[in-house]
């Protein structure tokens, strides 16, 4: 009888086990980390230049947000472009420099500018070129200090 009862607590806390492992493995989780820099939001404008028809202007705007409790420094945010788009760069140098905080759960509109070598290319070959940024090395400065808690 107190094996029977033993085994009934067993296959009860197994089944609760198994229960609750199937449940956290069908949360979704969207890939973001919880704190942390993200962006919120991207807008891209392309336009000629009025030294050269050549030359197409991308301009980016997007919106850094500090997803964490504390400042962080920015240093310097550079867009990650295709193969084929860095081909057509005209300056290679595409970092911007920001040196600047963004306090903790705000976000901060940053905008830049690249030029392209589009010269032969008509509004479809601009269009077939897929201009478009979606991701950003980004890099940030921190302080830090030993604990002597």
């Amino acid at each position: 009888m107190k094996n029977q009862k033993h085994a009934m607590i067993l296959l009860f806390l197994l089944m609760i086990l198994a229960l609750s492992g199937c449940i956290s493995s069908s949360v979704k989780t969207d890939g973001i980390v919880e704190d942390g820099l993200i962006i919120n939001s991207i807008s891209i404008g392309l336009g000629g230049s009025e030294e050269d028809e050549g030359i197409t202007v991308v301009t980016y705007h997007f919106n850094l947000w500090n997803r964490t409790n504390t400042s962080i420094m920015i240093k310097t945010v550079e867009p990650i472009l295709s193969k084929d788009i860095q081909e057509r760069l005209i300056d290679t140098n595409i970092k911007l420099d920001i040196n600047e905080k963004i306090d903790g759960d705000t976000s901060e509109a940053l905008t830049g500018t690249f030029r392209l070598d589009t010269e032969g290319l008509d509004k479809e070959g601009n269009m077939k070129l897929n201009i478009n940024v979606k991701e950003f090395n980004i890099a940030t400065e921190q302080v830090v200090g030993i604990d002597e808690s």
